[in-house]
């Protein structure tokens, strides 16, 4: 929109003052209907603010209305240095020995000696194959009169699950040895490796892994610092294998993770810490909105039906047993789960009343929250918290409303700005005359008084 300028005249006006006072007056309407976007911006602000504390609160009822609360166990190794453990809602109370007989690990390969590591091979250009164990093959190219460090630096780029190192083993005759070391454990991931062209310049690359062992798994090849090999594992009396040192198909449910040789008891024990930590998120979340729905009902949004709505239907959902459940005989009410209602409408959440009621019936604790029926307290709050969010639900279609509101109002601004700027710039057009007028009046009441001056003086 286009704004006129107020300029000063010549004059005996101040006309940019007198414009100035008068657009301030007539300025009012505009400065009402800015008073008014700014009302409805603060008041979708809100919304927005509350929108995002039952968010909140929906992803503090995820882990609730599955019916899965109760299921959250711990599990505790006592030898931390020979392993450690996590525990899935899957996982069963109990105790587990496990002895670890030894850890998954890779390969480690010194190739034959070289008595120079920077001094070309002589060989012709050539590609280096690898076969592992587990099927798959890479290949690395090498240059023509390669050097000892450039077929680890080849070996190093390519990318092939294989680390290569250049090590200065002793002060003999042929000190330089090219180390291997296979970047991922287990027996599948043991390697074999050969020039392509069978050239003898790099004949001291070849070797055979499955020629490296006898029959029990001895190192027969000196070359063979270290065998591939799978960790293993006894398991309640039971033997078994894993191609990894992380394990989590030998106890259902269970995560191992082992560091050492040795022995350990596993405990798998419900988790009371994790139980609480997940009530007490909801009941922080639903807190925030009842403090938050308090005090913009006494500020920008007061008396709005939506938020006293919304408080009668969390008010209603509370105050419901879930169907099928008696509360004289079992748990029906989030109350006899140790979460009660105050008198400023926050939950309190008791830990020793959420223990006892698991120790004493852990799936209607679990039903109170989410079960098949969908009348979960945590199903119910989730429901409930989606029809307010949805489309059609009071905060979008208040929101919608106020941001129509305050474009009709931008709108009638815009209308209203073009009106001011045509009136300012009647007003300088008017004034500016008027001054010019009062000034040419000025100037010949002036030469007036010059003349009658000189006449006087002149007789």
């Amino acid at each position: 929109m286009a704004t006129a300028t107020v300029t000063a005249s010549n004059g005996p006006l101040d006309v940019q003052g007198l414009v100035s006072q008068l657009m301030t007056v007539a300025k009012q309407p505009l400065t009402r209907m800015n008073g008014q976007v700014s009302s409805y911006n603060a008041r979708i602000s809100d919304y927005g603010a509350l929108s995002s504390d039952l968010t909140a609160m929906q992803s503090s009822l995820t882990s609730l209305s599955s019916g899965q609360l109760i299921n959250s166990f711990k599990a505790s190794s006592s030898n931390a240095a020979v392993l450690s453990a996590t525990a899935s809602s899957a996982a069963s109370i109990g105790n587990y020995n496990l002895v670890v007989n030894n850890l998954a690990s890779a390969q480690n390969l010194a190739l034959t000696g070289q008595a120079n590591a920077a001094a070309g091979l002589g060989n012709l250009a050539d590609t280096l194959d690898f076969t592992f164990a587990d099927g798959s093959k890479a290949s690395v190219s090498i240059d023509a009169n390669a050097s000892l460090d450039q077929i680890g630096n080849a070996i190093n780029a390519a990318g092939i699950s294989v680390s290569a190192s250049v090590v200065k083993a002793d002060g003999g005759a042929t000190p330089y040895r090219l180390v291997l070391t296979g970047t991922n454990v287990g027996q599948g991931k043991a390697f074999s490796l050969i020039a392509a062209s069978g050239q003898s310049a790099l004949s001291f690359l070849n070797f055979d892994s499955s020629a490296a062992m006898d029959a029990a798994g001895n190192i027969t090849d000196s070359r063979l610092t270290a065998r591939a090999r799978d960790a293993s594992l006894v398991v309640n009396g039971l033997t078994m294998t894993s191609a990894s040192n992380t394990v989590s198909n030998a106890i259902n449910g269970v995560t191992l993770s082992l560091t050492q040789a040795g022995s350990s008891t596993l405990t798998v024990a419900s988790d009371s810490d994790a139980i609480k930590d997940k009530v007490q998120a909801f009941v922080d979340a639903y807190n925030k909105i009842s403090r938050d729905a308090t005090t913009l009902y006494k500020g920008d949004l007061q008396g709005d039906y939506a938020l006293t709505y919304m408080q009668s239907e969390f008010a209603k959902i509370l105050n419901t047993p879930i169907s099928g459940a008696d509360g004289s005989t079992t748990v029906a009410y989030l109350a006899q789960a140790g979460i009660s209602l105050q008198k400023d409408n926050t939950l309190k959440l008791d830990p020793a009343a959420l223990n006892a009621a698991i120790a004493n019936n852990p799936s209607a604790v679990a039903n109170l929250f989410g079960n098949a029926n969908g009348d979960g307290f945590a199903q119910r709050f989730n429901n409930t918290i989606n029809d307010h969010l949805g489309p059609a639900g009071l905060i979008s279609t208040r929101t919608a409303t106020l941001n129509q509101q305050v474009k009709a109002v931008k709108d009638r601004m815009d209308q209203e700005q073009n009106r001011l700027d045509t009136i300012q710039s009647g007003y300088l057009a008017q004034y500016t005359k008027l001054n010019s007028s009062l000034l040419a009046m000025q100037q010949t009441s002036s030469k007036l008084t010059s003349m009658l001056t000189s006449l006087s003086s002149s007789r």
